[in-house]
């Protein structure tokens, strides 16, 4: 559990970075959104899969993009919350590109942060988040490899001042090892996560 955390009230913002909403990681994140108490926190969810902004930042900073309404929305509730819980999938060793793409278009400068000469100035410092991923192969793999695609998204975190504080690796979630009862145990701990925040 993040004893930091315990007893805390908080503004806390659950995103499902798969694109799929049939899929496993889906089903995590609705279990952790259903096991929330929402009489001591604000909650707010954003289901990547289910918007319809442009992914690809098109300039990249040479100029801004046209106005985009769920960009705007999300970029407002990152400023609002306290605390973040991102559910995603490890694909090819990365994450799903729609989940990029959010990160790239929200976490923009003047939003998340600013450079002044070679310094980093982070907008979001203070924030916490807490990291759920799924992966076909065993958990093992993942430290063996040295968890470069999580060293990734906390770096993308680390630039705009917020700190990873938890993660929750789902190793064999699909492929002949995804068994019922490893899924059924899985949705249980994301639950428990839920409720003991």
């Amino acid at each position: 559990m993040i004893l930091a955390l315990w007893g805390k009230s908080m503004n806390i913002l659950v995103i499902n970075g798969h694109p799929d909403r049939e899929s496993f990681v889906s089903a995590l994140f609705k279990k952790y959104a259903d096991g929330i108490d929402k009489k001591k926190h604000a909650v707010e969810l954003l289901d990547l899969s289910s918007m319809k902004f442009d992914p690809v930042l098109r300039f990249g900073y040479r100029k801004r993009m046209e106005p985009d309404e769920e960009i705007e929305h999300s970029q407002k509730l990152i400023q609002w919350a306290d605390h973040f819980v991102f559910f995603f999938p490890i694909w090819f060793g990365m994450i799903p590109s729609l989940l990029k793409g959010w990160f790239e278009r929200t976490l923009t400068p003047g939003i998340a942060y600013n450079m002044k000469g070679y310094k980093v100035i982070k907008h979001l410092k203070g924030k916490t988040a807490h990291l759920v991923f799924t992966c076909q192969s065993p958990v093992i793999y993942q430290r063996i490899t040295g968890n470069l695609e999580l060293k990734m998204v906390k770096r993308l975190l680390w630039f705009s001042g917020i700190k990873t504080v938890k993660v929750d690796r789902l190793g064999n979630t699909v492929g002949k090892y995804a068994k019922p009862e490893r899924r059924s145990k899985f949705l249980k701990r994301i639950g428990e996560r839920a409720a003991e925040i």
